[in-house]
Parts: C-alpha cells; structure tokens; sequence
C-alpha cells in the first residue's frame, strides 16, 4: 500500500512505529483494539503526557480523521476503560482527553444527544482538575458545549463548581465521572435523540461493577444509582431518582422524549422503576404493589430491579404469575431485572435489546428458550396420593 501523508500518521511514527504501520489497513480499527491494551499497561496510558498516552490517541485520531468514526470511538472508549483500570493503583486519573474525542466521535455519527452527554462527562474531569474554575482557553470542554450545545457561560461556570463540590464531599465517588454527572440537575440535557441514536446503548462497565459491587448495602441507594444509570444511558430518557407523592415514594421516575417510531413507543411518556436490593426473590405482594402504583400515575409500563429476582420464575406461580396477570387484566407490563441481566449489562450487553425481550416475553407470554412446556404456561401434573398399599388378595 502506497505511503499515506499525514500529520498524525507521521507523527505516530516516530513514536510507536509498529502502531503506524496498521493504521491504513482496512481492518486496523479491530486490530489495534485487541494490540493495544496488551502492549501498553494501564499505568503507562494513565500518565498524562507520556508516549503511550499520545500513541493511543494519535491512533485514535488517525481514525476520527479519515472518516472511520466507529472504529474511532471504539478506540477512545478503549483507552477510557483502561484508564479507569489504571485507578485501582494510582488513583483518581484524569480523564478529559479520550471523553472529549468521544463525544467528537458522536457528534461526526449524528448522534447529538451522546455527544452532549460525554461534553458534560468531559467538564467533570476538567472542573476535578482545576478545582471548579475551568478555564476557557485552555480545555475542550467549554467551547463545545457553549459554542455548540448552547450551554450559557453561567451554567458551565455552575457546573464546574457543583462537580468540583461533589469530590470534596466524596473523593472515592469522584473516581467515576458519570457518578458525578448522575448527581447534579439535568438540566444542561435539552437535545432530543436522533433517529440513528435512539437504539445504540453506552455505558459505563467499570462504574457498572463497581454500583454492583456494592449490592446489598442497608440503604438500598446502589441499586437505585445502577437502575437510574442504566437508564439514563438510553437516549431520550430522563430520569429522576428518590422523588416523593403524597401517598408514596418512587425510586425511579423516567420520562421518554425523542421519537416515537420504535420500541421506546411502548413504555409510554412516563414510566416507574422500583428497586428491590434484598437477598430473597420479591414475591406477590411486591408485585400486587407496585401495579397499584403504575395504575395510579397512569403508567402502562414498569420496571422492577430486583437483586434476587422474584417468586415463582420458570414456574408461573407467585409473583410470576401476578405479573402475567398484571398484563392480562390491566394492559401493564412490568419487566424483572436481576442480578443476571445486570451482569450481562456489565459484559457489554444493550440494555434497551434486554428490555425489549423482556417486554415482549410479558406480552407475548413466551417461554425462555429451552424450557420445557411444563415449566411455563402449563399445568402440572398431578402428583399420586400417597397412602396404604392393599396386600394382595
């Protein structure tokens, strides 16, 4: 292959020769995704200014430059998670550099929506950095989202401030920055989704395991955190966590905006989540509770987080069952997310595909796959009496 000129290309090669080379190779994105995190551990990538830091992002850019905007974004992205692994030693790394080519990565894809949200990821590591006082001249961050997303010059200055705030009173939240993100008002959030954005699903793994990780904990807040996040991952959703009526508590409220031309047209404008982080399966009651609440705010839809899962699975009876019932009588759909489907969140899964399997398994009233007919949907057979044999006469 003929010789590429470019300035990025040009200077990769003087500093990670091998790396050059595959760049103008149709399938390098693939490659470098697999060679990269082995051949640079993440403590050398964390070091801002090192080599190694500069080589990945070349590569990255290399990528962004020539059009190839999703290898681009899986590179960056890649060089975030290795970041974020490069905290279990070092602590707390800045971060700023693969988030804002990130949401440039977005922004070239059309996808205006992510774009903003890792803007605001990248003025947490920069208000972290400088204390609350982002400067203008000197980050990415401000003429993106001031110039760009229309952010007033007051609330990137507000928002700088609140970020910075929120480490002092917790350093080990701050490790993460959509935790940080998750913590202030939405407000900043005024796009709609995009067409071409409105089923593509990004999250966080590493801040994933860690909300998991802490499971269990007496205030149930962790799987509250994990539900909103989750959530506020899918474009269009806004969530609000902790909110009070006069009669009882939501743990999470979402409202849907954006388009109405998919999936997302079924769980309604507005939807409810309940959390349950408890070491057994909730049961009927549970269940019998929260259609109540669903059927009070007019809701068709609703998600129960429930650690354990709930009683009656793989059999319809108990709490199961209810659910069937729910749909059958009131047209509500609850879906069940256990610690399973967090898991396989966490491993990469789209949660808004997970959700629609469940929803359609509801629905539908399907079986999972594999399951015998009389595990699902059919009666039992009786079991025989037992009692005392006749001699033979």
């Amino acid at each position: 292959m003929s010789k590429i000129q470019n300035p990025l290309l040009d200077e990769l090669q003087k500093i990670a020769p091998d790396i050059a080379s595959l760049l103008p190779e149709r399938d390098s994105g693939a490659t470098l995704l697999e060679r990269l995190p082995r051949l640079w551990r993440p403590g050398q990538v964390a070091r801002a200014g090192s080599q190694q830091q500069r080589a990945w992002e070349l590569a990255g850019l290399f990528l962004l430059h020539t059009g190839r905007y999703t290898e681009a974004l899986a590179i960056f992205w890649r060089l975030y998670q290795h970041m974020i692994s490069a905290q279990a030693r070092a602590g707390r790394v800045h971060k700023g550099m693969p988030l804002v080519w990130i949401s440039d990565c977005f922004a070239r894809l059309g996808f205006p929506l992510h774009a903003k949200r890792y803007l605001m990821l990248t003025l947490v590591e920069d208000a972290l950095r400088e204390k609350g006082r982002v400067s203008p001249e000197t980050t990415g961050a401000y003429f993106r989202l001031v110039w760009g997303h229309g952010l007033r010059d007051s609330e990137f200055r507000r928002y700088a401030r609140e970020f910075s705030k929120l480490q002092d009173d917790d350093p080990e939240t701050a490790l993460f920055p959509e935790a940080l993100l998750q913590r202030v008002d939405d407000s900043w959030l005024t796009e709609i989704p995009s067409p071409a954005e409105t089923l593509f699903f990004l999250a966080n793994e590493a801040y994933i395991r860690h909300l998991s990780g802490r499971l269990g904990e007496r205030s149930g807040e962790s799987l509250e955190l994990l539900a909103e996040y989750l959530l506020s991952c899918m474009p269009g959703c806004r969530t609000k966590r902790r909110k009070r009526s006069g009669s009882t508590d939501y743990d999470v409220v979402c409202a849907m905006e954006g388009p109405d031309l998919d999936f997302r047209s079924e769980l309604g404008r507005y939807f409810v989540c309940e959390c349950k982080d408890w070491s057994k399966p909730a049961d009927f009651t549970t269940m019998a509770k929260f259609c109540r609440v669903l059927d009070s705010t007019k809701a068709r839809f609703g998600i129960l987080f429930s650690r354990s899962g709930i009683s009656g699975h793989g059999t319809t009876a108990y709490a199961e069952r209810e659910q069937l019932k729910v749909f059958q009588d009131r047209g509500i759909v609850i879906v069940v997310i256990d610690r399973q489907d967090l898991r396989a969140v966490a491993s990469g899964a789209n949660f808004i595909s997970l959700l629609r399997k469940q929803y359609e398994a509801v629905r539908l009233d399907l079986r999972e796959e594999g399951t015998p007919p009389n595990k699902r949907g059919q009666p039992r057979k009786a079991a025989p009496r037992r009692g005392r044999r006749r001699r033979p006469s």
